[in-house]
This record gives structure tokens, sequence and C-alpha cells, in this order.
């Protein structure tokens, strides 16, 4: 009998692609979104940043539409240094939040979480971009890799550990 681990022949080769400025940073994005199965993790500095990212943009809410209507087992985990302008920043975002607030999540984060710099984008165990450093323009894609998606997935629970609910999808108490 052959124990041996195979890898399944239908998944695509890892990619691993280096990105010096923003457009290129969008285009990972999006295919790191387009990828999500499951859940998608993101970590970022502010709304505004966010909406930079794309998060602001109808096309892109219609893609998290899609993704949350397919199954109510798919999840969006926000965590955010500094959640102050969101209703203005990312008012398609909260309009999501109101009709999803059982699968999305937006947290902000506190103590050492706090002096994290490197902004990302989870989708999954096997897809990721990173921005190497907020204060620069390269970034990082890997698609179709878990294990070297794994660091990232320990870096962004030990961002959502240090932080807490900071936006909610409900309007109760308003």
């Amino acid at each position: 009998m052959n124990t041996q681990m195979t890898e399944p022949e239908n998944l695509p080769p890892p990619v691993y692609q280096l990105m010096s400025s923003n457009a290129e940073a969008l285009e990972a994005q999006e295919r790191v979104i387009a990828a999500t199965q499951r859940e998608l993790r993101i970590f970022d500095m502010n709304a505004r940043t966010l909406h930079d990212r794309g998060f602001g943009s109808p096309a892109r809410i219609e893609v998290l539409r899609t993704m949350l209507l397919s199954t109510r087992g798919h999840k969006m985990r926000i965590a955010l240094h500094d959640v102050k302008g969101i209703e203005s920043e990312l008012p398609r975002l909260m309009d999501l939040l109101a009709r999803f607030s059982g699968q999305i999540l937006i947290h902000r984060t506190f103590g050492a979480a706090a002096e994290a710099r490197d902004p990302m984008i989870i989708a999954d165990e096997d897809h990721f971009w990173r921005k190497l450093n907020i204060d620069q323009p390269r970034s990082v894609l890997t698609m179709y890799n878990a294990v070297d998606t794994r660091p990232f997935i320990d870096r962004f629970e030990e961002i959502w550990e240090k932080s807490e609910l900071a936006v909610s999808g409900s309007t109760l108490g308003l």
C-alpha cells in the first residue's frame, strides 16, 4: 500500500508574484477575492485604505454579495486599526454588512495588533495578497499554495485576537 500523499491533479500550479504598483495590486486583490470559496479575511489600516483597495466600488460589492449569497457558510472578517468614517467612505460595504450581519464581522485592533503595518487579504487557506509595508507600493500575491498561506492566516488570527467588534450591521439602539 502506497501511503505517500499526492497533489490533486486538477489544482492549478502555485502562483507567486511580486507587484510594484497599486494598479497591479488591485488586480491581484481581485484574483484573491474571486478565488474565495468559504472565508475572506481582510486586515487594513482604516476605511480610507480599504476604500482605495476597491471595497467601495459597486463591482467589488457585487462580487462579495454573490459570494455571501451562495451559501450561509461563507464568512468575511475585516480587522481595521481605525473604523472612523467607515459609513461615509464605504456605504455599500455598510449596506452589505446590514444585509449579511451573520456572515460579516468588522473589528478594530488594539494593543500589539494596532502596530501591524502589513495589510492583507486572504481567501480560504490557499490564496493571499499582502502589502509588504503600508508605506511602500510593493505587494505579494500567492495563489494555490496552502503552505505559503498558512503563516499569514496565523498572522491574521493573531491580529483578530487583539481586536474587538467595532461596527455592527444592526441599527438596534439607535
